[in-house]
């Protein structure tokens, strides 16, 4: 039986490219296991061994069977889910697994309260954590009341980003709303699929990602990244992002979290500060490898071979300094933004600061010094790869959204 250091279930994921460039430079030997021969991790020559699997997201249960089977047959030394509808059910299964393989998660009970906002943040709350002013409704009577009480515009957010209706995952995202009659109209449209979702105030600002490595809650490696543009516009993936100083108050406010829920592994949080008082508000705990991992690595901080090192070695040495001002740029994700920015209007469900097309468009032209991710020269495939098929959507979404228009 031939052995791999380690296998990624869910290859479709785009973080999935970098962690793979980032452990297969260290000479580790990584299979990647996909639904789609359109993975942009295939295009790369770091991909030796790829490997068909169902997608965890559209059939669940077969996801896992089979790749019960994939790991039966051929021997690897740790299992890494990148995304979230992977990374779920295999931690709630995770007693099902050989014992031989590793899994550089935290406990099932520290997963489920990251990835369930009602519980992040009232895990906030009992550790003196910054929040924005939160509701969490439980009937009517609650939803009525918070549509009276909250500042607008207000934010209506999926308790939970993934819900599972039978096999298949759905995803979700926050909605903004100006008046108590359209909180109230959209909360029970979420509702229906996104059971019990969460009411906020509104926090102006910018948005900080604090991404960390932790050996059983004690701090083995820390990077923070600004945001400075994201798709959606209103707020999601970063497309343009830089390392910036840590700010000593959200340091403190993660380790004080991570220690609560005694995390192992990588995880992410993320703070919006408050542009009012200045504060960090805690937004989310994402559980695993975030958006900007690869701006973290070429920065100094390889949170993945860091993480594969402590799996396997017992430990490492903490990373704390990296270096500031790096900025990387999510091309693709840009243009997806562009697209948005051009043929739709920014309405309350796209809550967006000082909005100006034109101001916004300039700023995408601007390629003379930037960094791009997934941009290499020893490997260019997967950017060039991603960037065709994004132009074409571009070009066909632009085309259709202008004939609309004169018809």
């Amino acid at each position: 039986m031939r052995a791999f250091d380690v296998l990624i279930p869910d290859g479709e994921t785009l973080t999935t490219l970098p962690i793979l460039r980032s452990l297969a430079r260290k000479n580790v030997d990584v299979s990647i296991a996909v639904s789609s021969k359109n993975a942009l991790s295939f295009y790369s020559r770091y991909c030796k061994n790829k490997i068909w699997c169902p997608s965890p997201r559209e059939k669940t249960e077969l996801f896992l069977k089979v790749l019960h089977k994939i790991i039966e047959k051929v021997y690897f030394e740790m299992l890494l889910p990148v995304g979230d509808c992977a990374l779920i059910p295999l931690s709630e299964n995770r007693e099902k697994l050989p014992p031989h393989i590793k899994l550089p998660l935290a406990t099932k009970e520290a997963i489920r309260t990251a990835f369930n906002k009602t519980l992040t943040l009232k895990l906030a709350i009992a550790n003196e954590v910054p929040i924005p002013k939160t509701f969490f409704v439980k009937n009517m009577r609650d939803l009525r009341k918070a549509s009276k009480e909250v500042s607008y515009p207000a934010v209506i957010k999926p308790n939970q980003s993934w819900v599972w209706s039978g096999d298949t995952a759905y995803h979700g995202r926050a909605r903004y709303v100006d008046t108590p009659q359209s909180l109230i109209s959209v909360y029970k449209s979420m509702h229906a699929r996104f059971p019990f979702p969460i009411i906020q105030e509104y926090i102006p600002g910018i948005t900080y990602s604090v991404g960390v490595l932790c050996n059983h809650s004690k701090l083995r490696a820390i990077c923070c990244i600004k945001q400075h543009r994201t798709v959606p516009v209103s707020g999601g993936w970063a497309t343009l992002r830089e390392t910036v100083e840590l700010d000593q108050r959200m340091k403190e406010y993660t380790l004080r979290l991570t220690r609560a829920l005694n995390w192992h592994g990588v995880a992410e949080v993320e703070f919006k500060l408050d542009s009012r008082d200045s504060t960090p508000k805690l937004m989310e705990i994402n559980g695993r490898f975030w958006g900007s991992t690869e701006l973290a690595i070429v920065s100094g901080v390889d949170f993945p071979y860091l993480l594969y090192r402590m799996e396997v070695d017992g430990d490492v040495n903490p990373v704390v300094n990296y270096r500031v001002g790096i900025k990387r740029r999510w091309l693709q994700g840009d243009l997806e933004r562009l697209l948005t920015l051009l043929t739709y209007s920014i309405n309350s469900s796209e809550h967006v600061e000082n909005f100006q097309k034109t101001r916004e468009i300039l700023h995408f032209l601007k390629f003379v010094g930037e960094s791009y991710d997934s941009l290499y020269l020893d490997d260019p495939a997967p950017f060039l790869m991603s960037l065709m098929s994004s132009v074409v959507g571009f070009s066909t979404t632009l085309l259709r959204s202008r004939f609309k228009k004169v018809s």
